[in-house]
């Protein structure tokens, strides 16, 4: 996405909206999901390049967990859900009724839960590109990874690099009763979605 710094901006913008927008509808999903309130709010959104995407972030030795999705249809992508795993565990324990134990390890039944917030979380921001670039896609049966942030981001960085030289990260922020985790959503389009986001907010 190289164009002009106004441009840039408008793009930005339009990808925020994008994000805000889909973070709504998973609060609202993931909700009825748990029977509890679970807000997700979009903090911060930016653009790099995918060979840039491992050294994005300033803690890549915090172990995370990641539910990684493609994205297909006329056009194609990936996206991709990453927590930390204290987080992960905390929203799994939500989703499958159980009480908090801080000695509980990530197990097979949390990456069943996860995948499911995952997909969730994964589907609301998809719909949400597809309002604006009138482009329907849908998500692939969802994957998790456990590992460090920098291990994990090298798997979307080396899977769609052929099709996409840019990563659309929108750092998020879930609030679930008294707690507050952070995490961030990976959106990575394959150039024909790249083109039309430019077109459609680039000259707005």
């Amino acid at each position: 996405m190289t164009e002009s710094r106004e441009q840039n901006e408008m793009i930005m913008d339009g990808l925020r909206e994008i994000g805000t927008i889909g973070a709504a509808h998973a609060s609202t999903a993931l909700s009825e999901l748990v029977h509890k309130d679970i807000m997700i709010e979009v903090s911060d959104c930016f653009v790099c390049s995918t060979q840039e995407l491992p050294t994005a972030f300033s803690t890549t030795e915090e172990t995370v967990v990641a539910v990684f999705l493609e994205a297909i249809g006329k056009s194609r992508g990936g996206i991709m859900l990453v927590v930390s795993q204290k987080m992960a565990i905390e929203l799994t324990d939500l989703v499958l009724g159980r009480e908090y134990d801080e000695n509980h390890c990530f197990d097979e039944m949390d990456a069943d839960a996860i995948c499911e917030i995952g997909n969730i979380c994964a589907s609301a921001y998809l719909n949400a590109v597809s309002r604006f670039t009138n482009i329907t896609m849908m998500p692939s049966p969802p994957g998790v990874a456990v590992d460090m942030l920098r291990a994990i981001l090298q798997f979307p960085a080396a899977l769609v690099e052929a099709d996409s030289d840019s990563s659309v990260v929108i750092k998020t922020m879930f609030k679930y009763g008294k707690n507050v985790g952070f995490g961030f959503m990976l959106y990575i389009p394959d150039r024909e979605s790249q083109l039309v986001l430019i077109e459609k907010f680039g000259s707005m």
